[in-house]
């Protein structure tokens, strides 16, 4: 690793190095890496390190761990490995060099999850020249690695204390030169002369790259001229609130932006505090942007920054191809939105943080709100996409993850309360750092409280917090998603003439009912309709789109829904009940069949 590189990539001289993800994942059915209960090195001493040079190797090591399982580190690896990777033919081969490209990129992707037990030894040493690591070992794959990171650079970074840039950064260092011990180089490889680039070519670079890429999710850095820098989480921050204390008001030189991502900067906040004044710079990639220089009429004058997700769909697979970016909003292919990725062409989405996509096989003409077969997104997606996309509307959520710094499991809320049940695709008592655009605001406590309002110890956020602390950190039993500036619309679930008896409950948790109801959502907001009931099936109409006995509805206006219980088909239905009868084992064949045949008629 050379010392130039990893400086330039921080300050953006080499932003065309910069590089690209949250579950942990199944080891292959018959893997040459199985994976551990140990992170990628076994055991990680060090030698000759001072305590703080120690801490930062500690932290950096630990934060690796977690980035290797993002979603966002995976994307990264995938579109890096499926569109540039190419294997070493000279001295010993790449490992799996001979295999597919999906099977390189799955045995590269296992190796950096995986405990491979290997014992490391970190020596901190003065490197000569501009090194800032280096990898020292007998062979390529042997099982003891001693790799040397340089002293100064070390004691650079832990100046004024690490932050998630430089963790990763540092991250990035240790698992380039893990990559080595897997067998993996990165020399001249054989190619022509003009052919091979390792820094693009390589798995150590990728690893390194995409380390640093998804190690700073959701969050930008800005820095001053004087070496002063900050993380800012989607949402908007202000000078007058105390959001700029890192570097300060009006002090503000250069910006680098994560992945997907769009960022407005303002002389003034403006009586509303939404920005006066102000310009704009998109990184519509997955990858961490480079940096950018604020213009002069901006540098050292800004008071306000906003920070936003983008929605990125790409014309093929693994985030390849031709893409287009888009804010939050409606989106259609015959008003020109799909310019980039084409009408019908959509192959992968990437959805970061704070977004969530609805896409629709057809507009619904200029003024419609989507038609069709319609799907969610609110996580990367490089494959099975939804064919034959015209319509995309990107809204805002907040994410939720079980781990501080935006790490660990990961769920996405729109408007409405959420408790109970409603918090099992995250968990009850899990969350821990929350992104909260702009356009929301997110209640959480460690109590839902009679009839799910919150109680018990809470509090309100209106921009990303990386750490809800002691107290509340993994102890949230309910949230609250408020938008900010919209009015309420409401929604109306009416049972069918003649219908069956059945269920309707809504996610979120506004309607119960087993006759026709009505509540408010905020407008704009999306609800999910699921419907029960022993032996029917639930037809809906009125939807937005339709999957079992689900019904999503956005509500851009007051919305009605009928939902009629008709009975299943006799024969299957009494076949099924008695399976699962019989399984049970608690009655006899004879009161199954009883049972059945009362059930299905």
């Amino acid at each position: 690793m050379n010392r130039v590189e990893t400086r330039a990539f921080f300050f953006g001289i080499a932003a065309a190095l910069a590089a690209c993800g949250d579950e942990r994942i199944e080891a292959p059915a018959d893997p040459e890496i199985v994976e551990g209960q140990e992170a990628l090195y076994g055991d990680l001493n060090t030698n000759s390190c001072t305590l703080a040079q120690r801490n930062v190797l500690v932290e950096a090591h630990q934060a690796g761990q977690q980035i290797a399982l993002t979603k966002e580190f995976d994307a990264c690896l995938r579109h890096r490995m499926m569109e540039w990777y190419k294997p070493c033919f000279q001295g010993s081969d790449d490992p799996f060099a001979s295999q597919p490209r999906s099977t390189q990129y799955t045995k590269a992707r296992d190796i950096m999850r995986s405990g491979n037990m290997a014992d490391v030894t970190v020596t901190c040493a003065d490197l000569d020249g501009d090194r800032v690591g280096e990898a020292q070992y007998d062979r390529y794959g042997d099982s003891h690695e001693q790799v040397r990171i340089d002293r100064g650079y070390l004691d650079g970074v832990a100046v004024a204390g690490m932050n998630d840039y430089e963790r990763a950064d540092v991250a990035g260092v240790l698992w380039h030169e893990a990559m080595h011990q897997q067998d993996y180089r990165h020399d001249s490889c054989g190619y022509p002369a003009g052919e091979y680039e390792r820094g693009f070519n390589s798995v150590p670079y990728i690893a390194d790259r995409c380390m640093r890429s998804a190690g700073i999710l959701g969050r930008a850095i800005v820095s001053t001229d004087d070496g002063r820098a900050q993380e800012l989480g989607i949402g908007r921050h202000r000078a007058s609130q105390g959001h700029l204390g890192g570097v300060g008001d009006n002090r503000i030189a250069r910006v680098r932006l994560p992945p997907a991502s769009r960022m407005r900067y303002c002389v003034d906040e403006g009586v509303s505090g939404a920005g006066v004044t102000c310009a704009t710079v998109e990184n519509p990639t997955i990858e961490y942007g480079g940096a950018h220089v604020v213009p002069d009429a901006f540098k050292n004058a800004i008071s306000f920054v906003e920070l936003e997700p983008l929605v990125l769909l790409f014309s093929q697979q693994d985030y390849r191809g031709n893409a287009s970016a888009f804010r939050y909003g409606e989106h259609r292919a015959n008003t020109g939105g799909f310019s980039k990725v084409g009408n019908d062409q959509t192959r992968s989405i990437y959805v970061p943080p704070g977004a969530r996509v609805r896409v629709c096989t057809d507009e619904g003409g200029t003024s419609g709100h989507g038609f069709g077969t319609c799907r969610f997104y609110d996580e990367p997606t490089p494959t099975g996409v939804l064919a034959g996309i015209s319509y995309a509307e990107v809204v805002p959520v907040v994410t939720a993850f079980t781990a501080k710094d935006l790490y660990g499991a990961r769920a996405s809320f729109g408007a409405g309360r959420w408790a109970g049940a409603a918090l099992n695709a995250i968990g009850d008592n899990r969350i821990v750092s929350l992104v909260v655009p702009q356009s929301l605001t997110a209640r959480v406590c460690s109590d839902a409280g009679n009839g799910n309002t919150g109680a018990g110890a809470c509090q309100s956020h209106t921009r990303t917090t990386f750490d809800l602390g002691t107290g509340l950190a993994g102890a949230v039993s309910f949230l609250e998603v408020t938008p900010a500036l919209l009015g309420t619309s409401t929604l109306s679930v009416v049972r069918a003439s003649g219908s069956g008896a059945g269920r309707v409950v809504s996610t979120p948790l506004n309607l119960d009912c087993t006759s026709s109801c009505s509540a408010a959502f905020p407008t704009r907001s999306e609800v999910l309709l699921l419907a029960s009931s022993p032996g029917h099936d639930a037809v809906f109409t009125g939807c937005d789109s339709v999957l079992g006995n689900g019904c999503f509805v956005t509500m851009t206006n007051a919305r009605t829904v009928t939902v009629n219980f008709v009975r299943n088909n006799a024969d299957g239905c009494r076949d099924s009940c008695l399976d699962l009868c019989q399984e049970d084992g608690r009655l006899l064949p004879h009161q199954c069949e009883q049972k059945c045949d009362a059930q299905c008629r």
